[in-house]
Parts: structure tokens; C-alpha cells; sequence
């Protein structure tokens, strides 16, 4: 049985990742992905570094041996850039279709996850977790499916979005998911070898936020959200600030810390249940499209669930 203070972190962290979601779509709407991603990486980067003063300690990392200080950086490397190139689609996503398909897409990291944690940390396969996995999988590839096209009175077809549009965010997401699930288990690596979670998150976020920084240093609209002109939408960059520094700040630090007591395979397949938070409330705030097929991924969940806690 998984500890409980395992599965509260994890919860809160699910919760938080969902709201997060929300905020970026409707920030979104006002402001560009790029210049909204650099705001979000500066406000996360300043956010976890003050965590990492308070609840972390950096004297870990003169005691690192050269190897272990070579790998811990280079986990931390991979686990920065992952993502923030990952949320870089997922931005980029979120522009072309609904939250509520996006985020489940996004999901598909735990297929990611569980080789490479049986393969480099020699984690259990149960068959329960993986029964359950799927059935949470399942629903948000439900979730996320594309609408029966809607039919005019002349017959014609209407449709809620091109189908061009449709299948770059569908693609956009599911590379989201794999840069995601590659982030996840380098990050764990990194936490393995220092042994703490919030100056490892810092470090990351700092990575991405100088890859960033580079990577746009010639393209002006990266900047954009700094221009005098853009001062009336200032407030949407603040939403995006804040929302990752609860979600890609703290959210995931206590992930990480719920991955240190009930493990790396466990923690990610609860994280499955994410999209069905979302939906709630992208349904109840941004009045997103009720859809009937989410009744039945409701059902999928609690049994996936159910199979996960108690066989």
C-alpha cells in the first residue's frame, strides 16, 4: 500500500497542475506563447531559488565527488531543457485547441516513464499499477478525443476547429508528453543523487530559463511582453508567473517529494489522473464544451484507480 503523505502531496500537486492549465488557456488568449513562457520561466526560476533558500540546502553539492557532480548536472541539463521545450509545445498546443484536449494528451508521458524507471532504477512492474495505468491512459485519450462534426441545416458540416489546426496541436501535445516523461526521470536521477528536491528543482529551472533566454536572444518577439506598448496585457504574464510558480515551482517539488516515499512508477501513474481535474474545471470556469464521453472516462478512472490502491 502506498503511504499516505505520498498520495496527499501528489493529490495537491494534481490539483495545481490543473488550475495552472487553466490560467495559461486563458492567458493565453491575450498574450503570445513565447514572451508568456519567458515571464513564466523568470517568476519560476526567482520562486525556486527563495524555496530553495528556506526548505533546501546547497552545501550538498562541494561533498558531490567529480563524477557524481558531472552526472548531477548533466540530469539537471536534460531535465531544464526537456521542460521547458515541453511546455514550450504545450504553449503552442493550448493555441491551437482546447485545454480540456490538450492537457489529457499531455498524459501520455507515463508510457515514458515506465520503461525508463524499470530500465535505470529497477523499479516494480506491478501488474496492478500497470492494469491501472492503462485504464487512467484510456480515459484521457477519451478525454481528449476530436468531436463528431456538427451538421448545418443546409448539411453542410461545421466544424469547432480545422482539421490542419486540430492535428498540429494534437502533435504539438503528444511531444509535449515525451519531453515531459524524459524531464521526469532525469529530474529523478538528479534528486537520487543530491538528495534534495527543492535546490534540484532551482537548478533545472535555471537551465531552462538561460536555454530560453539564448534561444531567443535575437528574435524580438521573445520580448515582447517588455515592451512599453504591452503594459495593458501586463497582467496576463503576472497570471502565467504565478501560476507556474505554483505548478512547475512548488507543485513539482512535491511531486518529487511524494516520488521519494511511494517511488518513481506509483507517483507518475496518479499523475495520470490529472486531466480529469482539468476537465472539471475547464468545464466550471472557462465553460468549455460539457462532453458526454467524459462520464465514461469518470468511470475508467475510479476503477484504474481502484485497481492501482487495493489489488
Amino acid at each position: 500500500m502506498p503511504e499516505l503523505i505520498g498520495l496527499l502531496l501528489t493529490l495537491n500537486a494534481l490539483f495545481t497542475w490543473g488550475m495552472a492549465s487553466l490560467v495559461y488557456k486563458f492567458s493565453l488568449r491575450k498574450i503570445e506563447t513565447k514572451p508568456g513562457l519567458l515571464f513564466r520561466l523568470i517568476f519560476v526560476s526567482c520562486s525556486t531559488f527563495l524555496l530553495a533558500l528556506l526548505f533546501g540546502t546547497f552545501s550538498f553539492i562541494p561533498l558531490l565527488s567529480s563524477q557524481n557532480l558531472i552526472s548531477y548536472i548533466i540530469v539537471c541539463l536534460i531535465s531544464g531543457l526537456s521542460v521547458t521545450i515541453g511546455d514550450l509545445l504545450y504553449f503552442s498546443s493550448l493555441k491551437k485547441i482546447d485545454a480540456s484536449r490538450a492537457f489529457p494528451l499531455t498524459q501520455l508521458s507515463l508510457i515514458f516513464v515506465y520503461p525508463f524507471a524499470f530500465i535505470f532504477f529497477g523499479e516494480e512492474l506491478k501488474l496492478s499499477i500497470l492494469l491501472g495505468g492503462l485504464l487512467i491512459l484510456l480515459s484521457a485519450f477519451v478525454l481528449s478525443t476530436k468531436d463528431k462534426k456538427n451538421i448545418n441545416e443546409n448539411g453542410s458540416e461545421k466544424k469547432n476547429h480545422s482539421s490542419e489546426k486540430m492535428v498540429i496541436g494534437v502533435l504539438l501535445a503528444i511531444g509535449s508528453a515525451f519531453l515531459w516523461g524524459l524531464s521526469i526521470v532525469a529530474f529523478n536521477q538528479a534528486r537520487i543523487i543530491s538528495n534534495d528536491v527543492f535546490v534540484t528543482n532551482f537548478i533545472r529551472i535555471f537551465f531552462g530559463a538561460i536555454f530560453f533566454i539564448v534561444l531567443g536572444i535575437f528574435q524580438k518577439d521573445y520580448y515582447s511582453g517588455f515592451y512599453k506598448k504591452n503594459r495593458k496585457i501586463i497582467k496576463y504574464f503576472i497570471y502565467i508567473g504565478i501560476a507556474g510558480s505554483l505548478s512547475l515551482g512548488l507543485a513539482d517539488t512535491l511531486f518529487y517529494k511524494a516520488v521519494e516515499i511511494n517511488g518513481l512508477v506509483l507517483t507518475s501513474t496518479f499523475t495520470a489522473n490529472t486531466p480529469m481535474i482539468q476537465q472539471f474545471l475547464s468545464i466550471l470556469i472557462l465553460k468549455e464544451k460539457f462532453r458526454k464521453r467524459f462520464i465514461f472516462a469518470v468511470g475508467l478512472i475510479i476503477v484504474g484507480n481502484y485497481i492501482i490502491l487495493f489489488l
